[in-house]
């Protein structure tokens, strides 16, 4: 097991295909989780054309047509060749490689690609992205700026005791600490799949007084004693907030993640074994 075991390391900031990439792939060997952060418009059309866009988006490429003229084609596009990037770093393939899918609650994932899970979130022209090899992950992304302490959310996001830490904490700090529970709140509903149909009611965060890794807790402020979670704050970029929430399967740390050497080897042999009875099958005429 890596000496990084429960931790989540800082966002690396990537600039477009060229990256760099070496310490993302570094701090998945690590950690088993990386976080990217580019800016989107650091992700133009490629240099191909319309061609090469339509290769390294794949299945993407229609709803980018549909999309064609409004303004969200351009962060489509951008975010989609971000994630491709990112993955094909994690399982050392080519973005074209790959194809991205979503589950039935809208929840991406990486076509035949088991050995990761990986998210998305994105606030204005920054884009989150958080891949693992542990289990599941789940990101999410505000600017600090923001404020939502005194709009009332906190009465429709935080639980009583979450309510009590946040009147007992000095002023000028509780919109921060709003925003990073709201992050991590995020973060853990879209790692499970639920999105808004888990109440951010029903759970809450103790946090640490800077940002860093959090606790879960029940709704009156007992500890939820779920090892197998971290959860983590992070500060980075002159004023972004990241949260990622990420769920160890015990799958371990050193997972060979590569595409070509991650295949699962009694389903390898099974594949052989079709192929060649396959091939010794008497072709039909006509």
């Amino acid at each position: 097991m890596s000496s990084g075991a429960g931790l989540v390391p800082p966002p690396r900031p990537v600039l477009g295909a060229a990256g760099p990439w070496e310490p993302v792939r570094a701090d998945l060997d690590r950690y088993g989780v990386a976080l990217v952060h580019s800016r989107l418009s650091d992700w133009p059309a490629p240099p191909g054309g319309e061609g090469e866009l339509r290769r390294l988006l794949g299945r993407d490429w229609a709803r980018y047509r549909e999309l064609a003229g409004r303004p969200h084609a351009d962060r489509f596009r951008a975010t989609r060749l971000l994630l491709k990037h990112v993955a094909a770093t994690a399982v050392g393939a080519r973005p074209h490689e790959l194809e991205l899918a979503y589950g039935l609650t809208g929840r991406l994932y990486v076509r035949g690609c088991d050995q990761v899970d990986l998210n998305l979130s994105h606030t204005k022209d920054i884009a989150l992205v958080g891949i693992t090899s542990l289990g599941l992950i789940g990101v999410d992304l505000e600017h600090e700026e923001r404020r939502v302490y005194g709009s009332g959310i906190e009465r429709v996001m935080c639980t009583p005791d979450e309510l009590r830490r946040l009147a007992a904490s000095p002023e000028p700090e509780r919109n921060l600490a709003l925003l990073r529970r709201w992050t991590l709140k995020e973060a853990y509903t879209k790692a499970l799949g639920q999105g808004l149909a888990f109440s951010f009611t029903h759970f809450g965060f103790d946090l640490p007084d800077s940002c860093g890794r959090a606790r879960l807790l029940r709704p009156h402020g007992d500890p939820v004693n779920e090892h197998w979670w971290t959860f983590h704050t992070r500060r980075f970029a002159g004023g972004y907030l990241a949260a990622a929430a990420v769920r160890d399967d015990g799958r371990g740390r050193n997972l060979d993640t590569g595409l070509t050497t991650a295949l699962d080897h009694r389903t390898v042999q099974v594949l052989w074994e079709r192929q060649a009875a396959a091939a010794h099958q008497p072709r039909g005429g006509g």
